[in-house]
């Protein structure tokens, strides 16, 4: 008798063993490496550059508010500095257009590339 009250409740914790199983291959998907990690008690080191970013932000806008200060204390006349102010955020808009052409070459090179590469695999 105790042999098939073992059995059965061997039987029920096999089954109960299986559905957990299934649950946990059912949410593998939303397993990330960082769930990963800490149920062993690590965690990812944020990279260097992440770390730079927001200060490299307050830097440029720090800059930038210095930059405009700067011309509207300087010494000289409305029109003179209207002239200025045009020219330097046409040397600004300019630069942001070759910027932003370049990311538009390298994104279309990267499409064409993929494109390439899928193309050839199928």
């Amino acid at each position: 008798m105790d042999r098939n009250i073992s059995k059965a409740l061997w039987t029920l914790g096999s089954i109960i063993g299986a559905r957990q199983a299934a649950k946990v291959v059912r949410n593998f998907g939303s397993i990330e490496l960082n769930d990963v990690l800490g149920v062993i008690g690590l965690e990812r080191r944020p990279s260097a550059f992440s770390r730079a970013l927001p200060a490299l932000g307050l830097v440029a806008i720090s800059a930038a508010v210095g930059a405009g200060a700067a011309l509207l204390l300087a010494p000289s006349s409305g029109e003179d500095l209207r002239l200025r102010l045009s020219d330097g955020l046409d040397g600004v808009k300019n630069r942001l257009e070759d910027v932003k052409g370049r990311v538009n070459e390298k994104i279309n090179d990267k499409i064409a590339t993929y494109e390439h590469t899928s193309n050839s695999t199928s």
